[in-house]
């Protein structure tokens, strides 16, 4: 409400109060709107303020206190436990430990936090990391990588993964991706369950020590959606960045404060120390299910195992499998570009003309990755559908980004009748694009004509 509105509620109230109170016979009912009105305003201000990243930055040279806000707890031992414990490691570790048990005190015990609510984060940090050094290793130019002695056992672990042999001179997104979608990643989410918090605080899986939990133990009393709902609140700033159903219940929370508490098993109190609205929910909400995709976002999502899965297929040659597995992410949520992309990608080598239809439906932002990735994929289409001009036409559309990668299909591999996909550069694609292009010529000039 404006602020003329505010104003005008106060003089009403104020000529009431003055008046003895007649106008509203004594009932003192002429308050009752503007408080409601200054409340809501109190709550919006509030709202607005918090900021997460800032809260853990003006505390980053402090060791955790019970005076510390849950936001502040919660930063800290995420942003701290995403950090390699190689620098300072005992100030880290015990940083780590005391923000976790000084968050136990409040409800949010150790195994839900680093179990459920950071392990997603942290399992594709560390693995990202590993395979940055792994696929170092292999570059000729580089006689001896240097790898940290706390990476060097996820290293080895990499390094014994048959799967990821023909990778080793890939990108390290890649690598990653495709090792989190098979045994390591398998391995990974096994340790993050299993190993005692100490060790997984120290990125330790050599000789770590296994603890038993039971499954209730690693989620708050409402499951795993409520848990994540919990930890992206205190962490995360803005609400685009939670997941749908961490929105969905902050507005059950916003409607039902007490119950939602009483369904997290955390005292109300401790949800209270963040204020949001529900303009601030109905438009994040609004910007999954109906706005384009933010493209930086887009693209974080496009690395998930999901996807990967669907790579390892397609490297495979079960492009069949793929095509179906992607269409069943792609029926479950058909808003979400990246599954409809991944599902145009399978796409292509099986019908060229239903993937170009697909694609042609994407509107992604000018000159956006998404944008570059349609056309290359476009290309793609008309490369098999030996269609040379409509090809030179998409590739010609690409504003070429040197270092902006993609899973993309090998356009020579497409006219030679072997189909190959692999995660690239698009600047790469584009130039082995030239090597296609003169392939095609060659065999559509060599080809014989209807009439001979």
């Amino acid at each position: 409400m404006s602020d003329s509105y505010l104003a005008t509620l106060e003089r009403l109230a104020g000529g009431c109060e003055s008046g003895g109170h007649e106008s509203c016979a004594q009932t003192l009912e002429c308050r009752v709107a503007l408080d409601e009105m200054i409340a809501a305003r109190k709550s919006v201000e509030l709202a607005a303020k918090f900021d997460a990243g800032r809260e853990r930055l003006g505390l980053q040279f402090e060791q955790p206190s019970e005076t510390w806000t849950t936001t502040a707890l919660l930063r800290t031992a995420r942003d701290l436990l995403l950090t390699p414990p190689t620098a300072n490691p005992w100030w880290r570790s015990i940083s780590i430990t005391t923000a976790l048990a000084r968050l136990g005190e409040r409800g949010l015990s150790a195994d839900v936090i680093v179990r459920t609510g950071f392990a997603r984060d942290l399992i594709k940090l560390i693995v990202r990391d590993a395979a940055m050094f792994w696929s170092a290793s292999g570059l000729e130019d580089i006689d001896t990588v240097e790898i940290p002695d706390i990476l060097a056992p996820w290293v080895a672990l990499l390094q014994s993964e048959p799967s990821l042999v023909r990778h080793k001179n890939e990108l390290p997104p890649h690598i990653a991706s495709v090792a989190l979608a098979g045994d390591v990643g398998a391995f990974a989410e096994q340790w993050i369950r299993n190993a005692a918090v100490g060790h997984i605080v120290s990125w330790r899986i050599e000789n770590y020590l296994r603890v038993e939990r039971e499954p209730r133990d690693l989620v708050l009393r409402g499951g795993k959606d409520l848990t994540l709902w919990v930890t992206e609140r205190f962490t995360l700033t803005y609400l685009p960045e939670w997941r749908a159903s961490s929105l969905q219940w902050e507005q059950t929370f916003i409607a039902h404060p007490d119950e939602t508490a009483r369904a997290a098993g955390v005292p109300l109190s401790l949800l209270q120390e963040r204020k949001v609205t529900t303009d601030m929910v109905n438009n994040a909400l609004r910007a999954r299910l109906i706005e384009r995709v933010d493209e930086e976002f887009e693209q974080r999502e496009l690395g998930d195992s999901s996807i990967a899965a669907l790579a390892g297929l397609l490297e495979a040659g079960q492009h069949d499998i793929a095509l179906r597995m992607a269409q069943k992410f792609h029926e479950a949520q058909p808003q979400a570009m990246h599954f409809a992309m991944a599902y145009a990608f399978c796409l292509i080598v099986i019908d060229p003309a239903r993937a170009r239809s697909s694609l042609e439906a994407f509107q992604p932002s000018e000159a956006s990755v998404g944008e570059m990735v349609r056309d290359v994929n476009l290309a793609a289409c008309a490369l098999i559908e030996r269609d040379l001009d409509r090809a030179r036409a998409h590739v010609a559309a690409i504003a070429t980004e040197e270092e902006q990668a993609a899973w993309l299909w090998d356009p020579v591999s497409l006219v030679s009748g072997d189909p190959q996909v692999r995660y690239w550069p698009i600047g790469d694609w584009v130039r082995q694009f030239a090597e296609a292009e003169m392939m095609l010529t060659q065999r559509i000039d060599g080809a014989p004509s209807l009439g001979s």
